[in-house]
């Protein structure tokens, strides 16, 4: 059997993660497969009593993090903690023995065939899409060719696999990727040119010899606003 670690770490309104949460219960599981779940409970000691099986630890960054009624407000010291984060959930896949490491943020809602699709995929690294509609007005996805980010394709709205330049948020990675030394650890000399710790890793992974590809068969829901819960919460009703 081949095991799976669906992992995140968890800052998250109560809500929002119990939407998540239902999404994780529905997953259709392939044959020959495991799947257990492990978060990082960070600063949000609230969702403990919401948690229902899944592994969990708590740490306290102690960084502020707050949310417009349309956006995320990131500083470049809290993208740091996160990169941290991820980390610790990578060791826990490590030092448990999986096979393929599934990190899926908090406000993400999959679809239930989301993993026969990447795991379908065969690669090393694969996301599965997701499309969020920004302050602009515009609409960005969590995969793009190079640089901090750039305009996603128009056939990536077609259902099919692409070979993309960096990704994540809703990512499958094998476990040879890490045994390869590949992490979120901070690149000091690009520390300011690309923020987040998402650039890190990809740049790390790119340089390590790993494509990285985008899965657009089942996008999943991205819970990013209150704004957006709400909707997908009445389109459920």
């Amino acid at each position: 059997m081949k095991k799976i670690l669906i992992t995140a770490p968890l800052r998250q309104d109560v809500d929002i993660f119990e939407a998540y949460q239902e999404g994780l219960d529905r997953l259709e599981v392939p044959e020959g497969f495991t799947v257990d779940r492990y978060f990082l409970v960070n600063d949000c000691k609230e969702v403990v009593s919401h948690i229902h099986d899944a592994e969990f630890d708590i740490t306290e960054t102690g960084e502020n993090y707050e949310k417009t009624h349309n956006d995320h407000l990131w500083s470049l010291e809290l993208m740091l903690k996160m990169g941290e984060m991820r980390n610790r959930t990578i060791r826990k896949a490590m030092e448990g023995g999986y096979d393929y490491w599934f990190s899926v943020d908090t406000d993400i809602v999959l679809d239930p065939w989301t993993l026969y699709h990447l795991l379908e995929a065969d690669k090393d690294i694969v996301s599965e899409i997701f499309w969020t509609q920004g302050p602009n007005g515009n609409y960005w996805c969590n995969a793009w060719d190079e640089d901090q980010y750039s305009a996603p394709h128009e056939e990536w709205k077609k259902p099919g696999l692409y070979e993309v330049g960096m990704t994540g948020a809703c990512t499958l990675v094998k476990r040879a990727v890490f045994e390869a030394g590949v992490d979120y650890s901070r690149i000091k000399n690009i520390h300011r040119a690309l923020r987040g710790e998402d650039r890190h890793f990809c740049v790390r992974a790119a340089c390590a010899g790993f494509g990285m590809w985008i899965d657009t068969h089942c996008p999943a829901k991205h819970l990013y606003t209150r704004r957006l819960y709400e909707e997908y919460m009445a389109e459920r009703r």
